[in-house]
């Protein structure tokens, strides 16, 4: 043992010092890439409404073609550095998304604040370096929203609710001679004490602690019995009528004992793991089997949006690159739209399951 121990104290520090470096690392990303972002934004948008001599246009088309691909870069920079730096924050991937979006529809508000030119390759070059920036940020928000989504999923199907929430169980080890039947009654979960099974009505008489409202977690006469070793018959009818059924608590406290037990929360992790699959495959059935349809509605909203911003600016910002980049465009439009999609019906999954406690 005495061998072990500088090797993992070794291991921790390698991985402390990673981790720092890691650390250090993105805040240089952010502290640059932000800095590149903001000056980049700046001098990209002085060069928007220039005109005058020929010289003076082609200087400023000079100037943003320069300066686009800083901006890009500083983009891509700061939002990787504050995903690393605030992993774990649930408002981290739509902050990001919301800058991506203010990039990539700044055709909508640009040429209002810094006034509309004619059309120029310069006033084209800024917009599609903003718009350009903005798809790069959006890309990294969408990376960042399908591993928080992945990890969720992961972390919730070990973890259930969390710990903290738990009254009756809480901090029981699982059993040695454990058992876990998927969707099982309550003695088939791997929480359920021998000692206090073979003597608990419950069980012999095969019903589940949270449909009687009575368990071994909240419920002192359960242990009671099984310590004194109070004979229960193994004919289910006659052990149903030895249930101990409390009659000095109401129905809602009992309810509410079934939602802080351990027992019950295994439970449910179990129904959780059987409503993802539902819903991934769901909503991937509905991509597959309305796909064209759908990319029809992607490729009409994002046709009608650029006929939308060339009326508000006058038609004096064409219709972005992007837009018109065929259905590799549309289907990551779509993609996003279903990864936002199924990250909201897992939200909805996990307060039906772990708030609610249906």
């Amino acid at each position: 043992m005495a061998s072990k121990e500088p090797k993992n104290r070794a291991g921790s520090q390698l991985s402390d010092s990673l981790a720092g470096f890691l650390d250090s690392v993105a805040r240089m990303a952010v502290y640059v890439g932000g800095g590149a972002l903001l000056v980049g934004t700046v001098l990209l948008l002085m060069n928007f409404n220039v005109g005058g001599a020929p010289g003076v246009s082609a200087q400023a088309l000079k100037n943003a073609q320069a300066i686009a691909p800083f901006l890009l870069y500083g983009g891509v920079a700061v939002s990787l550095g504050v995903a690393w730096l605030q992993w774990g924050e649930e408002t981290l991937a739509p902050l990001i998304l919301i800058v991506a979006a203010a990039y990539y529809f700044s055709p909508f508000y640009v040429p209002s604040i810094f006034g509309s030119p004619a059309p120029t390759d310069a006033s084209r070059t800024v917009i599609s370096g903003l718009q350009n920036t903005g798809l790069a940020i959006g890309i990294v928000g969408f990376i960042v929203l399908t591993i928080d989504v992945a990890t969720r999923v992961r972390i919730r199907s070990r973890e259930g609710a969390r710990a903290e929430q738990l009254k009756y169980g809480k901090g029981i080890k699982e059993e040695a001679d454990i058992q876990n039947v998927f969707l099982g009654k309550c003695w088939q979960l791997p929480y359920c004490r021998k000692f206090v099974r073979e003597k608990c009505p419950i069980y012999h008489a095969r019903r589940t602690c949270w449909k009687e409202r009575v368990g071994c977690m909240c419920e002192e006469s359960v242990i009671r019995n099984a310590m004194a070793g109070k004979l229960v018959p193994k004919d289910t009818i006659a052990a149903a009528s030895m249930i101990p059924y409390n009659q000095s608590i109401s129905d809602d406290k009992k309810i509410e004992r079934c939602r802080q037990c351990v027992i019950y929360n295994e439970h449910q992790k179990h129904k959780y793991k059987l409503a993802m699959p539902v819903a991934i495959l769901g909503l991937g059935g509905i991509y597959f089997a309305f796909r064209e349809p759908l990319l029809s509605g992607v490729a009409g909203m994002v046709a009608n949006l650029d006929r939308f911003v060339n009326n508000a600016t006058l038609n004096t910002v064409s219709p972005s690159s992007n837009s018109k980049g065929g259905n590799f465009f549309h289907e990551f439009v779509l993609g996003a739209i279903m990864l936002i999609a199924l990250a909201y019906v897992i939200r909805f999954i996990e307060f039906l399951i772990f708030k609610l406690k249906v």
